[in-house]
């Protein structure tokens, strides 16, 4: 989903807030510990199974995504009384019917506490299962949820195997979705329970795993609703005060955006046509191959040869894979030769050198090569790695950004209604002003803190950002709620892996955090004694057939321990008689929170989801629907496309630019270039559990549902069918998706949410769906007021060198932290001289101006004195003339830390230039009368018809 736009009023508003409401958390006071409260958590066996995919991963269980679904046989469900004595609820080491598991569960995990304090609903499974009962098939363990009370009676099976649904025929489809579970259970303040669960059969387009979503139940089990529709994973859902749900969503839509369409994964191929960008210049990565050089034996001297005439090389870009985070970055380098360097295919293992002969590593220079798209789109071949989805080019050699796979924390009503992004988790101030979409970095398992008069989130994260490939690694981090506090959120974890030792990856590391009344968080992390790490093997008879199973655990134990959020007393939770064979994990308190709508009190949900169908056959998409390619999808589906339940879906303004107060974001498309919007749907197509399918449903394309056209103000109304996840690509007249501009990117918007049923879906702008939710106000831009600024063309007097006057559109600049630092210090435009220095912003067609905030060089910085200030003359102009009526006279344009200088019209005007002269400036630069200079100029305008010139009102 988009960004939503808001303007100066709104802006200075938030900063506003953010300098009263938000105190840095290190400044705040230590509180006196108060005594634990009684605590529930799991004694999680340390001999577990390996994850199918990563068997070699040796995290607990549990966790993240190579954990969820391991089994740890003999785990245990415990309370800590508030004396600090342990005492077993249930045991499923002990065989069925003993009065400690009267079930006779063999794991349990993800325990959560009534509001009453009085019951523990958690997940609990009977063991392992095949397929069919192949002996040699696959485990599944089919978790489902069960309560029990406190004082450990009356225990109950919640949730059961009733799913009943049927799989359409394809390759491996039975097996693939025959099995699926329930985790992370939580209560809601009305008893009702939100919890994850693989009932949607469904895999993630990345590693073929089960998809997860939100179900809700009555106290009961009964009543169960779906809340979500997502491909890959919603998980670890808890109950926020005002009634709401947060939750972690694994965000992927490899759904990629080509010429005239898409590109998945299914497309990965090779090819050797090399990669260039739109100046025609190859594109390299950097390789490490090994060489041997062979001695030779002595030679006589021979004659010094000329030194030849250097040759000047043009710059190129080099794509480099980060480690950290797998993401391709680009530099400009000097690139080899113009005849591109062949390919290198380096042995695995080296080879001896010979005696005689030296070996070393050297980094070459090799062309990235791809084959193109009957549309002209060049994609990368991506042969080595085709779990991933391939990057490439679009026919002029504009480039396709990464595509996203990432982790965010949402809220949600508990209807289905409204999600939206919940908290901005990036690690590294670099996120605030570069649209990487590491504006996240992979947050789960979110627990709510008070602390200090504040709502906070404690989470856990990985810097794998994918969290699929191991358990370990993991820190906990601290975040405030809202896209104003993000630049508040750049801080190390408080505790296990932190960020700062690079790829070092040494404990400890810790997760599963959750708040405790006096604002401490209690979570697990790894013991500072290692214990021997062991193998060991389960067996287990059921219908006849003996299922054996490998276990293994690392030489890292986990404890309890309980931290503030400014990362202070970082204490050890006693557990006595516990024995090293188990982790400690997944502590809650066992408290009363209050319900109702007073100071400190939990509000209740709002509404209950409406009912829909799990049965792929009973899917809201047609039968008969054609790709891209004329074939038929949803072939299997029992709806035709007139019993399609559909939402509206309505962007106020595809043009709506974020304020200037969130850099990192990249700009919507200029005004004018858009005229359709294609809307797919990327429902699963049960092409094939396997990937020798011929349309596995983790690769394929997403389906075009409809093309509608863009009104000249930006807006548009569509439909979409409920319940199956949308994304949208802008194209313009000609059918090509929309790309270019000042700092935009790409059209495309690969949210890739659903809406529920008589619910619409509503979106301004058209940026990255990082951005949902990050704009509140959107009156202006539902009206199709924006900033138009970015998509002037600039011309200026003078500039100095490190002053370009594209900085006066860049949506760039001085930015000011809540807690009083920067965000941005990108420099303003710089003239060489001081009064009559002027800069115009000009479009190529006539745009309804309705205001103008000027923007000043920030005072303090870069040399300037603090008093420094630029004064002058804002006009507008339309076909070469002036429009007189709106010049205005600027007596002093503030910087962006005093919200700048709003220039309003009576009402708005046709214009296709502004340009501003300067009067007047006043103060020092480094000791000499400073030079005139600009930050921002932000124009609030769109296209100039005659309704937004109020012609005819």
């Amino acid at each position: 989903m988009p960004i939503r736009c808001a303007f100066v009023g709104v802006s200075q508003l938030i900063l506003s807030l953010m300098l009263l409401l938000a105190p840095v958390l290190a400044a705040q006071p230590v509180q006196a510990q108060t005594p634990l409260p009684p605590l529930v958590f799991v004694a999680r066996s340390r001999l577990a199974t390996g994850d199918y995919l990563f068997p070699r991963d040796v995290g607990p269980a549990g966790h993240l995504i190579t954990g969820i679904t391991k089994f740890a046989p003999g785990s245990k469900l415990l309370i800590r009384d508030q004396s600090g004595q342990l005492r077993v609820l249930i045991d499923t080491a002990r065989p069925a019917g003993d009065p400690l598991n009267p079930l006779g569960l063999r794991d349990v995990q993800s325990p959560n506490v009534s509001f009453d304090a009085r019951r523990i609903v958690f997940a609990g499974t009977f063991g392992p299962e095949t397929f069919r009962n192949q002996p040699s098939g696959r485990p599944a363990y089919s978790w489902r949820l069960f309560e029990i009370g406190v004082d450990g009676r009356g225990l109950r099976q919640l949730t059961r195997s009733d799913r009943e649904i049927t799989i359409p025929d394809g390759p491996g489809n039975a097996e693939a979705y025959a099995f699926y579970d329930d985790l992370f259970p939580a209560y809601l303040a009305d008893g009702r329970i939100v919890f994850s669960s693989s009932r949607y059969p469904a895999r993630s387009p990345y590693d073929g795993r089960r998809a997860f979503n939100l179900y809700i139940i009555d106290s009961d089990g009964s009543n169960m609703r779906r809340l979500t529709t997502e491909r890959t994973a919603a998980f670890h859902p808890a109950p926020l005060p005002d009634g709401r749900i947060v939750f972690s969503r694994w965000w992927v839509n490899f759904n990629q955006p080509s010429e005239r369409g898409i590109y998945n994964r299914i497309d990965n191929r090779a090819g050797n046509e090399i990669a260039r960008d739109q100046s025609g210049r190859p594109i390299v990565v950097e390789q490490r191959i090994q060489v041997t050089a062979t001695a030779q034996p002595a030679q006589p001297p021979q004659p010094a040869a000329p030194t030849p005439t250097p040759t000047m090389r043009l710059p190129s870009f080099v794509e480099k894979i980060d480690p950290a985070t797998g993401s391709i970055v680009r530099l400009t380098k000097t690139p080899v030769p113009p005849t591109p360097t062949p390919r290198v295919r380096p042995t695995t293992t080296p080879v001896p050198a010979p005696q005689g002969s030296a070996s070393r590593t050297i980094i070459i220079e090799q062309p990235v090569t791809g084959y193109r798209l009957p549309d002209g789109t060049l994609v990368y071949s991506n042969t080595n790695a085709t779990f991933k989805p391939a990057r490439g080019r679009l026919a002029d050699g504009f480039p396709i950004r990464d595509a996203p796979n990432t982790w965010h924390l949402m809220a949600i009503e508990a209807d289905g209604s409204n999600m939206s992004r919940f908290a901005w988790t990036p690690r590294y101030p670099s996120a605030l002003t570069n649209d990487s979409g590491l504006d996240t970095y992979n947050a789960v398992q979110p627990a709510v803190v008070q602390f200090g008069g504040e709502l906070l989130v404690a989470y856990t994260t990985q810097r794998d950002q994918t969290m699929a490939h191991s358990t370990l690694y993991t820190g906990i981090r601290v975040a405030r709620p809202g896209i104003e506090n993000m630049a508040l959120n750049t801080t190390e974890s408080i505790a296990g892996y932190r960020w700062d030792d690079g790829t070092s990856f040494r404990p400890p590391y810790a997760l599963a955090p959750a708040g405790l009344p006096d604002g401490r968080i209690i979570f697990s992390q790894t013991a500072a004694t290692p214990v021997p790490a062991r193998t060991g093997v389960y067996t287990e008879t059921r219908n006849g057939r003996t299922i054996t199973l490998r276990l293994q655990s690392s030489s890292l134990r986990y404890e309890l321990r309980t931290i503030y959020p400014n990362g202070a007393q970082n204490e050890i939770v006693p557990l006595p008689g516990l024995s090293d064979e188990y982790d400690a994990m997944e502590a809650r308190p066992i408290v009363v929170r209050p319900v109702g709508d007073g100071p400190g009190m939990w509000r209740l949900p709002r509404g209950t989801p409406p009912l829909v169908s799990d049965d792929p056959l009973q899917s809201n998409v047609p039968f008969g629907l054609l790709d891209t390619f004329g074939n038929p999808v949803y072939t299997w589906s029992r709806r035709s496309i007139q019993s399609v339940e559909l939402v509206a879906v309505r962007n106020a303004n595809v043009y709506a630019n974020p304020p200037l107060e969130f850099p990192f974001i990249n700009n919507s498309p200029p005004p004018g270039s858009v005229a359709f919007a294609d809307i797919y749907i990327d429902a699963n197509q049960f092409g094939g559990a396997t990937s020798r399918a011929p349309n596995p449903d983790d690769q394929a394309r997403a389906v075009k549902w409809l093309t509608v056209p863009v009104n000249p103000d930006g807006s548009f109304i569509a439909s979409a069918p409920a319940d199956v996840p949308t994304f949208i690509v802008l194209r313009d007249r000609n059918g090509r998706i929309v790309r270019g501009g000042n700092r935009h990117t790409l059209s495309i918007a690969q949210g890739n949410s659903a809406g529920r049923p008589g619910q619409p879906m509503f979106c301004v702008g058209c940026h990255m769906g990082h951005a949902s939710g990050s704009i509140v106000n959107r009156q202006l831009a539902e009206l199709g007021w924006t900033n138009i600024a970015p998509a002037a063309s600039i011309a200026a007097s003078s500039s100095v060198e490190d002053g370009s006057p594209t900085r006066i559109n860049d949506r760039r600049g001085y930015v000011a932290a809540p807690n009083g630092t920067f965000i941005d210090r990108t420099p303003p435009w710089t003239a060489k001289g001081r009064a009559g220095q002027w800069i115009r912003l000009e479009w190529q067609f006539p745009m309804a101006i309705l205001e103008v905030r000027l923007v000043g060089a920030e005072p303090g910085q870069e040399g300037r004195s603090d008093d420094y200030q630029v004064s002058g003359e804002l006009r507008f102009y339309l076909r070469g003339q002036e429009v007189a009526v709106a010049a205005r006279t600027v007596e002093a344009v503030a910087p962006l830390s005093r919200g700048g200088t709003l220039v309003r019209l009576a009402q708005p005007i046709a214009a296709d230039r502004v340009e501003f002269t300067v009067t007047a400036v006043r103060g020092m630069q480094r000791g000499a009368p400073a030079p005139a200079a600009l930050s921002e100029i932000e124009v609030i305008g769109q296209g100039a018809t005659p309704d937004a010139l109020g012609v005819g009102r």
